[in-house]
């Protein structure tokens, strides 16, 4: 038998499949999160749904549980499994415009940057994550923050329908005129119902906007807490208040502030509250496009240890701020670690027609402690420093659970269930039933038809 060739026993897999003897097979299995070195038992390349269906039902005749790979960003690692069949959609990245209904189709493995750019031709944008290589369909099944929140809404409050392949191999259309039901499920509870092979949004128009980068001495927190949430309170459609509390190589301890007016509101108001009286360490704040504030975060490298622990907060105070702008400078706060804090805003704060199973809409804030680091050395140090800051975080929990798009590798069920609630739960478990009553799509924030 020549390497790559399965072996006796699976034989049922596509012809594509890359089985462990395959010189590709490290290739293919590599996750975003260092920490993880797992081996499916096999991993199927898929450019149509008809391929999918192929694969899900390749996975039921062989037994095995079904991992779903997109843009592979997942911190947890839900993409890759052990012993599991991997439906890999990475080459499934066609996105196109309906410009006379105003919405956008994307295939499955289609990462923001696809989206991004066939929507702004036109001058259209779906609310989408802010790293542009991320995948939206792990984005959006958790959610989905980003700039345009404040005008339109979380990422899956803009999914108006999507094709998914369900545990037996059957497609559904999700949707008006489909399973309204199912999504309304997809609308923030995960992967948990199957694989979407295909996301249709509705798009928004955007124009020129106002932003950049500007950075304040750690000893400004308090202030520019203070100062931020003014600036929701007059400018409510105006930003999504994106800080990053970090040491800087160079400058120290730092608290920084991403900002992009997306509602055309006069940059004047809101940079004086921002600036005024206080000194910046860094100031680029200025004339930009949509394109360019998404490029404003860079690119998350593949292979970097992760461990990320945070809640959604009912409010965050002055005092808890400072405290963790103090995190930032402890000696456990190696690597590239930071605390990410994204304020939920505007209609961020609604439900959309149809409501949605994200279930975190109350809360102020979504505050996470990113422990980034190279070294296995450096797990316990790094990995107890994002606890540390997630029990600073938890007496402001608005449920006690956090957002499913961050979370750890150790994620708990307690904590999952938290984030949606107990009424979402339940009708969650309910389209669970229906659509995979073995729980064959398990490898996610999982919710167990039992």
């Amino acid at each position: 038998m020549e390497t790559g060739d399965p072996p006796t026993g699976t034989r049922m897999f596509p012809a594509s499949a890359i089985l462990p003897a395959h010189s590709a097979y490290d290739v293919h299995r590599i996750s975003f999160n260092g920490i993880l070195d797992r081996r499916p038992a096999a991993i199927v390349p898929c450019t149509t749904t008809d391929e999918v269906v192929a694969a899900v039902r390749a996975a039921r005749g062989a037994g095995l549980p079904i991992a779903i790979r997109g843009g592979g960003h997942s911190v947890a690692g839900h993409g890759i499994a052990d012993d599991a069949l991997v439906v890999s959609l990475a080459a499934m990245r066609g996105a196109h415009v309906d410009l006379e209904r105003r919405l956008a189709h994307a295939g499955g493995g289609a990462q923001w940057d696809d989206l991004d750019a066939a929507a702004f031709a036109h001058g259209l944008a779906v609310p989408g994550g802010t790293f542009g290589d991320t995948g939206i369909g792990g984005l959006t099944l958790g959610g989905g923050l980003g700039w345009l929140m404040p005008i339109a809404g979380l990422t899956c409050d803009n999914l108006v329908e999507a094709e998914v392949v369900t545990a037996d191999g059957s497609v559904v259309v999700a949707g008006p005129g489909g399973d309204e039901e199912l999504l309304w499920a997809l609308r923030g509870g995960g992967g948990n119902f199957g694989v979407v092979t295909r996301f249709t949004y509705r798009m928004t128009p955007i124009g020129p906007m106002f932003g950049g980068r500007i950075a304040f001495p750690a000893t400004d927190a308090g202030e520019v807490l203070d100062r931020l949430n003014r600036i929701v309170a007059e400018h409510p459609t105006a930003i999504m208040p994106t800080v990053s509390l970090r040491a800087h190589p160079d400058l120290g301890p730092i608290v920084g502030v991403l900002l992009g007016i997306v509602d055309g509101s006069a940059p004047d108001a809101i940079t004086e509250i921002l600036r005024n009286g206080l000194t910046p360490l860094l100031d680029e704040l200025g004339p930009i496009t949509y394109l360019e504030l998404q490029a404003l975060t860079g690119i998350m490298p593949f292979g970097l240890r992760n461990y990320w622990k945070g809640h959604f907060l009912r409010q965050l105070d002055s005092p808890t701020f400072r405290q963790l702008a103090e995190a930032v400078g402890a000696p456990d706060a190696i690597g590239q670690s930071f605390i990410l804090i994204e304020g939920l805003v505007g209609e961020g704060r609604r439900e959309p027609a149809g409501g949605a199973a994200f279930g975190q809409r109350a809360a102020r804030w979504n505050a996470s402690a990113l422990a980034i680091w190279e070294s296995p050395q450096d797990d316990a140090a790094a990995i107890g420093w994002a606890r540390r800051v997630a029990d600073i975080l938890e007496p402001s929990s608005l449920t006690g659970g956090g957002y499913v798009n961050y979370s750890p590798v150790d994620e708990t069920a307690e904590r999952v269930r938290a984030a949606y609630g107990t009424d979402r739960w339940e009708r969650l478990v309910a389209v669970k039933r229906r659509y995979d009553p073995d729980n064959v799509f398990r490898f996610n924030h999982n919710i167990r038809p039992d």
